[in-house]
């Protein structure tokens, strides 16, 4: 199942997104949850970055998690698909991508949350990894458990942001991680699996 949500209604029901709006005044105002920890993990080979051994490692990781729902939400109240990357045609993936979101309603004026049913993570997550890796403006989307324990970001270069909100979501991360080939990234200021 791949549902599209409201922005409003996605904002209320899962509080524990973060959100971003930018003030007058050049600042932004901003909410991010309380966490009990933050890692970044990576594939343990740098060299095997392919999309496909990605994303099947992020789908395993979320099976051994058991999740069955993930709600994803720009933090930025803009649309999910830019002008100027719907305008695109340079690129078979990204144009791919593009077909595919468009044919789930996901187009240049949406700017809500999705809900993705684990069974549709394989398709779903190639498109939007792609986008990710694609579209500069495209860097701001978070994806939850329906749960609300664990919160996910996606970084271009592969690397994934893993925020665990409660401290047995941060047990059972641990405890999960070790069984896939995701490694810790080191970065500055982050837990270590």
């Amino acid at each position: 199942m791949i549902k599209k949500l409201n922005r409003d209604f996605c904002i209320i029901k899962y509080r524990k997104l973060p959100l971003s709006h930018p003030a007058d005044d050049d600042s932004d105002i901003s909410f991010f949850p309380k966490f009990k920890s933050h890692y970044w993990i990576k594939l343990q080979d740098d060299s095997d970055k392919e999309e496909p051994k990605f994303i099947l490692e992020l789908i395993q990781l979320i099976h051994n998690l058991n999740i069955e729902n993930l709600i994803f939400l720009d933090e930025l109240n803009k649309p999910w698909i830019t002008k100027s990357t719907a305008e695109r045609i340079d690129y078979k993936p990204l144009v791919e991508s593009l077909e595919y979101f468009k044919s789930i309603g996901i187009g240049e004026n949406f700017n809500g949350g999705v809900i993705v049913s684990y069974d549709d993570l394989s398709i779903f997550f190639p498109h939007f990894y792609t986008i990710t890796q694609c579209d500069s403006c495209f860097f701001d989307y978070h994806f939850i458990d329906e749960n609300q324990n664990i919160l996910f970001y996606i970084h271009y270069s592969g690397e994934i942001q893993i925020i665990t909100l409660n401290s047995q979501a941060d047990e059972d991360f641990l405890k999960q991680i070790k069984k896939t080939s995701f490694v810790d990234s080191f970065r500055e200021n982050t837990a270590r699996i």
